[in-house]
Order: C-alpha cells, then sequence, then structure tokens
C-alpha cells in the first residue's frame, strides 16, 4: 500500500519539512515545527471525473443549493437568508449544535428506514477506554446505527459500511481517533466525532460557530484525524466534528465523488500552538484530488491553515464548494498551491467575518477561471459590528467577494 504523503505548505514565510508518521508518533510534544505534516498510508488518487459523469453530479448538485441571498424557510420559523443566519442563532439554517450529531438524527435517515434518536446511545462494547484501542470488524453493506465507540484508536473495518447516529469519541494526540480500512465506500450519517473529555468544546457556550477564543481543547485531551487508510470513498452528512486538527479523507474517483453535506466542523483543537496543523475537510497535500462536493456545511474555527484543506501541487478537477458557512482558519479555502486546477465550482458561499482569520480567503488568491473551466460566482461577505475579523467592516456586509479577497458591489465574472 503506498504512503500518502502530507506536506505542510509554507505558513506565513516559514515553511516546514515533511517528515514520518514515525516521526510523529515517537516525538515529545515538543519540537512543533517537526510536527505539522506526517506520512499515512492510504491511496492516492489517481484519476479525475470524466467530463459526462462530471456534468451529471454538478447538475445534482445545483437542484439543492441555495443561493446567498435567497430566502429559506427552516420548520416553522420565519424565512431567513444566508447573509442574514448564523450557525447557533437559533435559526437553525446553518449546521449547528442544533440540526447535526448523534442526538438529531431524524427518522429514516439516509433513506434506511431507521427510527430517530431513541433518546440513548449503546455501549458497542463493555470495558471501553479512552487509552485503549477498540478494533471494529462489520460484514460488508452493514449498517451500524445508535452506538457509542470510545477509544484512543477506533479501527473500522468492512466495506460499504454506514454509521447512523453514533458517537466517536476519544483522546489521541497526534494520531487517528478513527482509521478506516474499507475498499470502496464509507458513510457517517448524523454522527458525533469529539474528545471524550468534553460535552461541550471550551470557548463555545453554544451561541457561536466556533470558539472565538484559544485554545480550544488542549492538546493533551485531543484527537488529530480520521483517515481512510485504503480508498474508500467517504459520504458524510450532517456529522458534528470537533476538538481535533482535520480529516483526511479520499477526494473521489470517477462517478464516485467524496461528498460533504451538512456538516458542523468547527472548534479545533490547541489553537494557542503549533502543535497542529489545522484543517477543516483534509489536509490532501499531494494533489491529483477530485471529484468532491462539499455543499451546506458550516467550517468555522480558529486555526492556522485551511476549512477545505487541498494543498497538494498536483491537479485538482471537479471540486465543488457551495452553499457553505465558512469563518476564521488561515487561508480559508485552499484549492491547491499552482493555478493548474480545473473545473472548480465555488458558489452560493457565505465567508464570515465572525471569527479571527490569519491571512484570507483563498491561498494565494490562486483562481483558473473561465480558462480552465472553473466558476467563481455569488460569494458574499458577511461582516457584523464586533466580528473579529478586521480586514473587513460593516460596509463590506452583503458585498460579493472576489478571488483576491476584495469586496465589490457587482459579482466576479472571470
Amino acid at each position: 500500500m503506498p504512503k500518502h504523503r502530507l506536506r505542510r505548505r509554507t505558513v506565513g514565510a516559514e515553511p516546514v519539512p515533511t517528515i514520518s508518521e514515525h516521526d510523529i508518533k515517537t516525538s515529545s510534544p515538543q519540537g512543533t515545527e517537526d510536527r505539522r505534516r506526517f506520512r499515512l498510508a492510504r491511496a492516492l488518487v489517481r484519476s479525475c471525473l470524466s467530463a459526462a459523469v462530471a456534468l451529471a453530479c454538478l447538475a445534482a448538485l445545483s437542484t439543492s443549493v441555495v443561493p446567498g441571498g435567497e430566502l429559506r424557510t427552516v420548520g416553522a420559523e420565519k424565512a431567513v437568508s444566508a447573509i442574514g443566519a448564523r450557525p447557533n442563532d437559533g435559526s437553525g439554517y446553518w449546521p449547528d449544535f442544533s440540526n447535526t450529531g448523534y442526538a438529531h438524527t431524524p427518522a429514516n435517515a439516509g433513506g434506511l428506514g431507521l427510527g430517530a434518536y431513541p433518546g440513548k446511545l449503546t455501549d458497542y462494547a463493555k470495558g471501553m477506554r479512552a487509552n485503549k484501542p477498540l478494533r471494529l470488524e462489520f460484514p460488508d453493506n452493514s449498517v451500524i446505527s445508535f452506538k457509542r465507540f470510545l477509544a484512543v484508536k477506533v479501527m473500522i473495518y468492512g466495506d460499504n459500511l454506514t454509521f447512523v447516529g453514533c458517537l466517536f469519541e476519544g483522546t489521541n494526540p497526534n494520531d487517528n481517533l478513527v482509521q478506516i480500512y474499507s475498499d470502496n465506500n464509507i458513510k457517517f450519517l448524523y454522527s458525533t466525532f469529539k474528545p471524550s473529555s468534553y460535552k461541550m468544546p471550551p470557548g463555545n457556550d453554544g451561541t457561536v460557530s466556533s470558539s472565538p477564543t484559544k485554545p480550544g481543547t488542549p492538546f493533551g485531551k485531543s484527537w488529530q484525524l480520521a483517515t481512510t487508510m485504503k480508498e474508500a470513498v467517504a459520504v458524510m452528512d450532517h456529522n458534528d466534528i470537533w476538538g481535533n486538527a482535520g480529516m483526511i479523507m479520499v477526494t473521489g474517483f470517477p462517478g464516485r465523488p467524496s461528498t460533504w453535506t451538512n456538516n458542523y466542523i468547527h472548534d479545533m483543537a490547541d489553537t494557542s500552538h503549533d502543535e497542529y496543523h489545522h484543517d477543516g475537510i483534509g489536509p490532501q497535500s499531494e494533489g491529483n484530488g477530485g471529484p468532491m462536493i462539499v455543499r451546506h456545511n458550516t467550517l468555522a474555527s480558529l486555526g492556522n491553515t485551511n476549512a477545505l484543506a487541498l494543498q497538494g501541487d498536483g491537479v485538482y478537477d471537479h471540486i465543488s464548494v457551495t452553499d457553505n458557512y465558512v469563518s476564521g482558519w488561515g487561508y480559508a479555502l485552499s484549492i491547491g498551491v499552482k493555478n493548474n486546477a480545473k473545473n472548480i465550482t465555488v458558489t452560493d458561499n457565505v465567508f464570515s467575518a465572525e471569527l479571527e482569520q490569519l491571512y484570507g480567503f483563498l491561498y494565494g488568491g490562486i483562481w483558473g477561471g473561465k480558462a480552465r473551466g472553473s466558476t467563481w460566482r455569488r460569494n458574499l461577505v458577511q461582516a457584523r459590528t464586533g466580528d473579529d475579523n478586521r480586514a473587513y467592516t460593516t460596509a463590506d456586509n452583503g458585498k460579493y467577494l472576489w478571488p483576491d479577497g476584495k469586496t465589490h458591489a457587482t459579482d466576479y465574472t472571470g
């Protein structure tokens, strides 16, 4: 099985060298600059989506996208707009504590015919501990529902598995809390991934998208990653994910896009220090990734890198980023480190100034535009009095964000 090298790109002015998984697992918690990247076994994403399949995927995607300025009715409440809503503001417009994770599993989640969350979870096994590994082996095509998994590392074996309304919790700094050994597919629906030491993220009182103060979950009580160790393509929907540093999942194969919808990814761990490279979806550091659909997620946290962390110099192809709430990070979006990505769709997103941001919304302002089959449209800046991203003011609220990070009264057309 080939190794999938994860390289830390330069953040600010100083690059950090590539290191091995062994280096990370055997080094002390100090020496932070030498442990920001590592090697984990997983297959390289080798090919791009065919044009015909891509058009079909994007056509299906467009039917469910709600443009940045359109009103959406949430239950019996009054209609709210994307630009007028924030996670945990009571509207339920964006993914947040009110509509993601195991406790909010509805009946028939994923069309599987299951009941709603029964009010409590069942421990998968007796004697589970946060410092003890847990090996899960399921027959292919199994559906696992309303189970709690507590471990230093959960190792999942079996193909085409679906986890519904489950809780994965533990403490595993600088390593995987969840390792997935599946050949083709894996699904997590309405599940929660969190540190075992906390019920709520430190600094998040449930009224903000993510804690506006550091450090969040301390390094020693955190977990770092959930990772596909083989070639399984993940479907992630309505999950609540926090207290970690990234989610390393295969970015897709022809006809099988990696899909991230309605997830609440927030409150990265140890944001005061350089122990972690803070990524939301990702990191994916080789390039040659796609197809991938990232639709209607909340991606909000303090951190030093990217909400969407496609950080390689290979070609990213057929990546759709639509109708998301994005705030904080270093550069919030990274779609490669060279201007070679193609067929990229970034539309109808709200880029919020709620949280402090180190650099900008798009890494390097790298955007190939029409010449590479890519589309950047209807992306809006949300800025309110008291927001922590001081690069934007209330004068920018509701304006269009262009790839160069500037706001305009008119939409980008390049």
